[in-house]
């Protein structure tokens, strides 16, 4: 294993927890980040420091200091170490050892004879029976111990051996086993060739989808949109955000009739069913929603008389109750969010006169607001996502019209954090619905009704082709691996599914 590309220290803290055993979703809510987030640096790790699994990892964080052994949830023993292979040590077990063999049973002495003929009993004339041959003693059954490196032969435990009986024969016995040998087995036989036909029929009829270890999105063309139980109250200008603990939608706020509401609704798509919710204490348009920490967050948007808010409002799912956070530093609506390695960063938007360039980072666990790196233009309505670890903006509406540029921000840890362009979009987007996907990015233009895929190795966008019957609304969220789009009230809350199969390798699921 080599260590050409050192690892950060965010990396060193992930390779920490992985060395003491901890999951994907355990490290995701140490850390204040998502699972997805684990598995992009898990997969630099790996790539970083030239190893294949958890346990090769665990080795070198001990052999490098990183860890000690005491700390590690994993059984490392000192060939482990040396080679940075797993190994497995065994501690005997013994199996019971044959007893001496019996001599051979002839037939009764003159003397035993006559005592029996004594007794009133005709004697018994017997050939002689030879007992049982014993057996070759049975090499030793060991388990997996992490003292013993070899097995250790335990004292033989002699077990005697019945003698048989001398008047009772058992050539019936083998005769009957016989008969019944080849009915019971040709009944096995049918069995587990019915067995088989079934399998294959069923496999016939619904063949699996193949598993692809690649670091490539595979679209398959046989995917399929789905139309879902609309919206109750199909409004315009909502929060969407998508719940991955719980696998649900929430729809927060926006205007139904010309009024700005508070509503909150909860789609579930197990059972394909909205539910209303607790309203958010301040009715609120313009507005976006991101989950971080088990929590959902609802900074600025506009109220009923279009003034533009700095408030914070938070709501928990579990407990379905709202509370308020750290206000905005300057009010803010129709803004991108996002939530990044436990952070929220709020970007560009309005605030009531002019479109902003401004970066707003919010600590849930401090609950404070800093400035981050301003963009490089003004821009608002803009789509945003994390993808292969960057946080990448995309499209949005400037003080001249829709944009074509888009950029990506270098991660916290950076010496001087800015803003890096990328190839622009085909064409300008006002209010793109952006997924992040492992290595590319899906993007979706309502307007045109087209949809685009960004190659972040190859820094290139092509054109992906859309079902004739598809809906995508500007209001899109990914949630497991599906992605959902929200019609606003001209489309009556029509709820579109997009089912985004792709198959990627991440070290260590």
């Amino acid at each position: 294993m080599t260590n050409e590309s050192p690892i950060s220290e965010r990396e060193r803290e992930i390779l920490r927890l992985v060395a003491t055993g901890a999951t994907n979703q355990q490290i995701a809510v140490a850390l204040n980040i998502s699972v997805n987030t684990v598995k992009v640096h898990l997969r630099n790790i790996f790539a970083k420091i030239g190893v294949e699994s958890r346990t090769e990892a665990t080795v070198y964080a001990i052999r490098n200091g990183i860890v000690t052994v005491g700390e590690t949830g994993t059984v490392i023993n000192d060939e482990t170490l040396a080679t940075g292979e797993e190994t497995v040590t065994t501690e005997p077990v013994s199996a019971p050892i044959a007893a001496e063999p019996e001599p051979l049973i002839t037939k009764p002495s003159a003397t035993e004879v006559s005592s029996v003929c004594a007794e009133g009993a005709e004697p018994v004339t017997t050939e002689p029976v030879s007992a049982p041959t014993t057996a070759e003693p049975e090499p030793l059954i060991t388990k997996p111990s992490v003292t013993e490196a070899s097995p250790v032969r335990a004292e033989p435990v002699p077990i005697p051996l019945p003698a048989p009986e001398l008047t009772a024969s058992t050539q019936p016995q083998s005769q009957a086993m016989h008969r019944w040998f080849w009915p019971i087995g040709l009944v096995v036989v049918i069995v587990i060739a019915s067995i088989t036909f079934f399998v294959n029929t069923r496999l016939a009829a619904n063949p699996p989808v193949p598993v692809v270890s690649t670091t490539s999105v595979l679209i398959d063309s046989t995917q399929r949109w789905f139309i879902r139980q609309p919206l109750d109250e199909p409004r315009d200008h909502f929060a969407l955000a998508g719940y991955d603990l719980e696998r649900r939608l929430y729809v927060i706020g926006g205007i139904r009739n010309n009024t700005v509401v508070a509503t909150v609704d909860r789609y579930d798509p197990d059972t394909n069913r909205w539910v209303t919710l607790t309203d958010k204490p301040t009715a609120v348009s313009y507005a976006r929603a991101i989950t971080l920490r088990g929590q959902i967050f609802v900074p600025g948007g506009e109220d009923e008389n279009g003034t533009v808010s700095d408030r914070l409002e938070i709501y928990d799912p579990r407990e379905q109750r709202w509370y308020s956070g750290a206000p905005l530093p300057v009010p803010r609506s129709r803004y991108a969010l996002v939530a990044w390695e436990g952070q929220l960063y709020l970007i560009g938007g309005w605030d009531g006169t002019t479109i902003r360039a401004e970066v707003f980072i919010y600590d849930p666990v401090l609950d404070r607001w800093e400035t981050g790196p301003s963009l490089p233009q003004p821009r608002q309505y803009a789509g945003v996502t994390i993808a292969d670890g960057r946080l990448y903006l995309i499209g949005g509406e400037g003080s001249n019209g829709p944009l074509r540029e888009s950029a990506w921000l270098e991660p916290p840890n950076s010496p001087s954090r800015r803003w890096m362009v990328i190839a622009p979009l085909p064409q300008a987007i006002a209010r793109p619905a952006v997924i992040g996907l492992s290595n590319a990015l899906l993007v979706f233009d309502s307007e045109r009704r087209e949809s685009l895929s960004y190659d972040i190795a190859a820094d290139a966008w092509s054109k992906v082709s859309l079902p004739a019957d598809a809906q995508v609304f500007p209001d899109a969220v990914l949630l497991g691996q599906n992605v959902y789009f929200v019609g606003d009230s001209h489309a009556q809350g029509t709820l579109s599914e997009y089912r985004a199969l792709y198959v990627i390798f991440i070290p260590g699921q």
